[in-house]
């Protein structure tokens, strides 16, 4: 008898419409809903604590309890009152079981009265049951069903099981609502389960809510584990008042094990109908994505245009069909060659404000397309790289500079116990500004490292050579560049050494901590050349944060290299406890100019003075497993204020109970060097804001979710919103209002915003996105970044 009970674990099928479904999704799979281990949720659902058996539960003795025994010879064996049946961690219980075996070695069980079966996955009840333990087949009449430890349960007029493979239901339902609450439910008058396709067909499938019908099918299949299968995705519902409302409903294909697609419809109200479309593929050597988003017409970008001047005014094109185009590849073709794509492209400025993309930003200003091919082993690295910038707005349009293409070589070697490492550039770039110069740059920079290290200590001196050759070729329509020479070459020495150190005491004042003390000095020597003959292409001033202070180079890219006879010098302590579990830092430093620092350009902002020009400060504490606060001063001597400054503290008990508040800072002087640096307009004020964003639970079913930025200097909302999320052991809502802003008066600075308004749904056990907290506190142009996250804040 020790194949009486495995049928049994078929019933569990009947969770079908819970258990877990994947779907591929940036070539991850993407696990269904599953709800979260809510004690108040999960009171009546009945537990296993029997033990798992260590071995295959199939081949554990059976052991059988009753009241009484009855044998009639030869064939059948009667067990009667309070039968107990147990395997493993299996149990059925039953008021008699009768065993009949034929003459043609066919053996049936017939249970009846109070039957009640249970294993880790699942608790049946029933009045009647037989099994044949032959063929594997099981007949179950009248059942309710209830997943163990989880939320889950049904009823069946009739079960019938096959093979150890096929779940036939008859007249079957399953919600996840608790015992005694029937929000809502599924039934269907023929329920097929393939145990080995993880499949699910229903036939006559009815959703009900509140025991009213709201949706007939006449068929409806679904996946039912691990399998991927094609469907339909959670569809998404909101509402904003410039667009109305926007409804869309995902279709899932899963072409093949190793390629799938989603296809999602999309209504918008006051715009049209959007087909969004994307396929994601793995092979051999890599995976990658492919998007297609397309929009026929846009009435209400037609209107909006026309409203405007002139056509092309604010980023307003002539299309009458609107397109987004992205393209995500990682190919690492052999152990040396590799393939990089990332390329996202628009139809116009206003794309990603009017429709939003998950693959773009609204702040980001610009889109990229980028294709780089490249080569490495022990000695090499090489990539060559072709890149496309489209700007988001006409006042970038005709400045981005682009490398069609750029070839990057580095060569690293070992000379004794010196570290030989040469970098290479080869950049052709252009612009589509008509009068802007285009150049040819050859860059080649040798250097010499030798290093001294131990356990507590680090010294490495560093020689080298910065060699650079521009041929630029200036339009003479352009006579506000006419100082720029074609042919430039741009020779530069270069000599640093940085030394590090680390002290370390146990802290008697707090038993269980230890301090470091951890000084930092940097030297840089490179001569001074004139660098007003060249035009900068790929070059802007960088943040001078605490790790910047140890930058070699204030600037990226190669155009711009100041003259540098400067040391660094900072000095930072950090606190451990006795898990080495790092609780406060604080770093303080600054840069001594013995000479000028110059490039010859005078639009410089930094061919300034000699002495100490900049401060700057770090600092982490983590108070508790809840408090976090980070902050970070930047001091500048040339203007004799703060420049830049940010702080950040975040209470955080759990993903649905935060509370976030935030201040960034940045001088107008500090923003006029870098921007009239990049050609751009001065601004009119300091940028000084404070931010708050919370999620906090009112009740146990309810939790409050919002933001506020608010502009001190300019006195005016920057970015805010409000939500409410609803949910309990069944279903859940999620509403939510703010303003997003969408454009801004270039004269007066002044904010356009956009009210937005989203509604969103959720069945308890159907949901694909279980995180509804963190994906509302993205709702806002600033989304939610956690203070608790050690890279906070860098790049």
């Amino acid at each position: 008898m020790k194949k009486l009970t495995p049928t049994f674990i078929a019933v569990t099928v009947c969770i079908s419409l819970y258990s877990p479904n994947n779907y591929a999704k940036d070539n991850k799979i993407l696990k269904q809903f599953q709800p979260q281990n809510n004690q108040r949720c999960l009171v009546n659902v009945p537990l296993n604590n029997r033990p798992s058996p260590q071995k295959d539960i199939n081949e554990q003795p059976i052991n059988v309890i009753s009241d009484n025994f009855k044998a009639e010879l030869p064939s059948k064996a009667i067990y009667t009152g309070n039968v107990i049946v147990t395997q493993g961690n299996r149990q059925i219980n039953s008021d008699q079981m009768t065993l009949i075996q034929s003459q043609n070695q066919n053996r049936d069980i017939f249970l009846n009265g109070n039957i009640i079966y249970q294993d880790d996955m699942v608790e049946l009840h029933a009045e009647k049951a037989s099994m044949n333990l032959v063929n594997k087949e099981i007949e179950i009449d009248n059942s309710q069903y209830h997943l163990v430890g989880r939320l889950g349960r049904g009823s069946a007029k009739k079960m019938q099981f096959t093979n150890n493979r096929y779940l036939v239901i008859k007249g079957g339902s399953f919600t996840s609502c608790p015992i005694e609450n029937k929000t809502w439910n599924i039934e269907g008058s023929k329920i097929i389960h393939d145990n080995d396709e993880q499949l699910l067909e229903v036939w006559d499938a009815v959703f009900r809510i509140a025991n009213v019908p709201v949706l007939y099918t006449p068929y409806l299949q679904l996946p039912t584990g691990s399998i991927r299968r094609s469907g339909l995705l959670m569809p998404n519902f909101s509402y904003d008042s410039i667009s109305g409302i926007d409804f869309s409903l995902p279709i899932y294909w899963n072409i093949a094990p190793n390629y799938d697609a989603t296809f999602t419809p999309r209504i918008i109200q006051k715009r049209g109908i959007q087909l969004q479309s994307e396929g994601r593929y793995l092979n051999a050597i890599g995976l990658g994505t492919v998007a297609f988003d397309w929009l026929q017409y846009d009435d209400q970008y037609s209107k909006d245009r026309k409203g405007r001047r002139h056509s092309n005014e604010a980023g307003y094109s002539n299309n009458n069909y609107r397109w987004l185009f992205h393209w995500k590849n990682e190919e690492q073709i052999n152990d040396n060659w590799r393939l990089t794509v990332n390329s996202t492209r628009v139809s116009d400025n206003q794309y990603i404000t009017d429709l939003g993309s998950k693959y773009a930003a609204e702040t980001d200003g610009y889109l990229t397309q980028s294709y780089t091919i490249g080569y490495a082993d022990e000695n090499w690295d090489i990539d060559l790289n072709y890149k496309y910038f489209q700007a988001l707005y006409d006042n970038l349009k005709h400045q981005l500079y682009r490398p069609e293409p750029q070839l990057n070589i580095n060569y690293y070697d070992d000379i004794g116990n010196f570290n030989f490492k040469t970098f290479s550039q080869v950049s052709h770039f252009v612009t589509s500004g008509k009068d802007n110069p285009k150049t040819w740059r050859f860059h080649i920079e040798p250097g010499l490292n030798y290093a001294l290290m131990s356990s507590w200590a680090s010294l490495n001196t560093e020689v080298g050579f910065l060699a650079t050759h521009y041929d630029q070729n200036v339009p003479k329509s352009n006579t506000s560049k006419n100082y720029l020479k074609e042919s430039v070459n741009r020779f530069l020495p270069k000599f640093s050494i940085d030394g590090k150190m680390i002290f370390e005491r146990n802290i008697n004042t707090f038993t269980g901590y230890t301090q470091t003390l951890e000084p930092r000095v940097k030297y840089l020597y490179i001569p001074y050349r004139n660098q007003s003959r060249i035009d900068k292409y790929d070059s802007s001033l960088l943040q001078s944060d605490y790790i910047g202070l140890f930058r070699e180079q204030p600037y990226s890219g190669l155009d711009r290299i100041p003259s540098a006879n400067k040391i660094a010098t900072g000095i930072t302590t950090r606190i451990y406890d006795d898990d080495q579990v790092e609780k406060f830092n604080l770093s303080v430093g600054q840069i001594y100019y013995f000479t000028r620092s110059k490039t010859g350009d005078y639009r410089s902002p930094i061919d300034k003075d000699t002495g100490t020009l900049t401060w700057a400060t770090d600092n982490f504490w983590r108070i508790d497993n809840n408090m976090v606060f980070r902050s970070g001063i930047q001091y500048d001597t040339r203007i004799d204020k703060i420049s830049l400054a940010n702080a950040i503290f975040e209470y955080r008990v759990s993903e649905n109970k935060m509370a976030q508040f935030s201040y960034r800072y940045a001088n107008k002087k500090y923003i006029d060097n870098i921007e009239v640096d990049k050609g751009n307009i001065p601004y009119k004020q300091n940028i000084s804001q404070f931010g708050i964003m919370t999620s906090w639970p009112l009740t146990d079913n309810i939790n409050a979710v919002g933001s506020l930025f608010y502009d001190i200097d300019n006195k005016q909302i920057a970015d805010d919103f409000i939500g409410i999320h609803y949910e309990d052991c069944c279903w859940g809502v999620s509403l939510q209002y703010g303003r997003k802003i969408v454009d801004w008066n270039s004269v007066s600075r002044a904010s356009k915003y956009e009210n937005k308004f989203s509604i969103n749904f959720e069945l308890r056990g159907f949901n694909q996105n279980s995180n509804t907290i963190a994906k509302m506190l993205d709702f806002g142009l600033l989304p939610y970044k956690t203070a608790f996250d050690e890279n906070y804040g860098t790049k």
